[in-house]
């Protein structure tokens, strides 16, 4: 017999259902899963749900939320990894944008129906979370300021522009309209271009 999910801790029980509702989301999509069908793949009542959560909403955005923090942690290891220099890391940064789109676009997924719903439904989200991303890769360029390997005079809008460059492999509907190489090969190509005009003359001759 299954264990009751209600006897496990609150936040166990979330987290549960959490696993539980991003499965039939990413298999369903948001407009074909209800509550009760996301109560049902968690193991418990709809009503027992209603306990955790609101609404369905409520639960996408979560899920979104754990999704994206989850790319920003594996994004934030790469930007504090001493043993790399800003150039790497850009192109680290990039490739990882890649692997964790192509991890959620599988051939079945309704990812796309999941960004479009959390996009127009909970923006707030998502703007928090790119300007974390703009902080993070200002701190590469920054870094690569204070080496000497970039020449940037102003990093707040290079950052900017340097994530905007990178909204193709953040977003993982476009992901599905490539192979994997061909988007990693992309990604890397982006950032050669983008590198190039960053470096300082000194690097360039190096």
């Amino acid at each position: 017999m299954a264990a009751d999910p209600t006897q496990n801790p609150p936040d166990a029980t979330r987290e549960a259902i959490l696993n539980a509702a991003q499965i039939r989301l990413l298999r369903f999509g948001y407009h074909k899963t209800t509550m009760a069908e996301i109560a049902e793949a968690a193991g418990m009542s709809a009503a027992n749900l209603y306990r955790y959560f609101e609404n369905k909403q409520d639960i996408v955005a979560e899920c979104a939320t754990r999704c994206l923090d989850e790319r920003l942690q594996a994004l934030r290891a790469i930007v504090r990894d001493a043993n790399r220099s800003p150039s790497e890391k850009l192109l680290s940064y990039a490739a990882e944008l890649v692997a964790d789109s192509h991890a959620l676009a599988g051939d079945d997924s309704m990812i796309g129906e999941l960004v479009d719903t959390i996009t127009r439904e909970r923006s707030d989200l998502i703007r928090s979370k790119h300007e974390i991303h703009f902080a993070l890769i200002r701190e590469i360029l920054s870094a690569g300021n204070e080496l000497g390997e970039f020449a940037i005079d102003d990093i707040d809008t290079c950052a900017r522009n340097v994530f905007s460059a990178f909204a193709l492999f953040d977003i993982p509907i476009f992901i599905g309209l490539y192979d994997r190489r061909e988007f990693d090969e992309r990604a890397a190509g982006v950032v050669r271009l983008l590198l190039d005009g960053l470096r300082s003359k000194t690097s360039k001759h190096d």
